[in-house]
């Protein structure tokens, strides 16, 4: 449980997310959760929480830092993704921090920015709560489903690792062309 927040937590920190592999180490502590028999609303919670967590420390933080994002280090070694993400969230107002939640370019910025533009507090968390309701199974539920699966006695059936190896292979064609 405080694997599961505290990599939430850490992914959603301004800039911390885009330095650390938050989705990798979140599917491997999920994949243990699944493991571990921790019932998968426990990991979702937990996950969520994080994550609600560490997108509020950013918007008080781009609070903070109203009118200075550019010049205070270490956002300003990121000129290009603050003004990306000042882009976006004028574009798409509020609906940049659901948005911004599932996008990895803008996703670790859009919280500091919607706090150093001024969205209201009250605004700003139903977004927040929202976004992360709908993140922590898309980013949680697979890795607990394949920590599920090998604390089982569920065997795939002969072809999955073919279809498996075969599908991952045109994938990786697809992206080369």
């Amino acid at each position: 449980a405080v694997a599961l927040f505290a990599t939430a937590f850490v992914e959603s920190l301004a800039i911390a997310g885009i330095i650390v592999a938050g989705v990798a180490i979140l599917f491997a502590i999920a994949t243990f959760a699944g493991q571990a028999g921790m019932p998968v609303t426990e990991a979702l919670l937990w996950a969520g929480l994080g994550a609600i967590a560490g997108d509020s420390i950013s918007f008080a933080l781009g609070r903070c830092l109203q009118g200075r994002l550019n010049s205070v280090w270490p956002l300003s070694r990121y000129p290009a993704l603050i003004a990306k993400g000042t882009g976006f969230f004028r574009q798409h107002g509020g609906k940049s921090v659901v948005i911004g939640r599932f996008v990895g370019p803008v996703r670790p910025v859009i919280p500091l920015i919607a706090g150093a533009l001024l969205m209201p507090w009250r605004r700003f968390l139903a977004f927040n709560i929202a976004s992360a309701i709908g993140w922590a199974p898309v980013y949680v539920l697979p890795g607990f489903l394949v920590g599920s699966a090998l604390s089982s006695e569920i065997r795939p059936p002969a072809h999955f690792y073919g279809v498996t190896g075969g599908s991952l292979g045109i994938l990786i064609l697809i992206y080369v062309v």
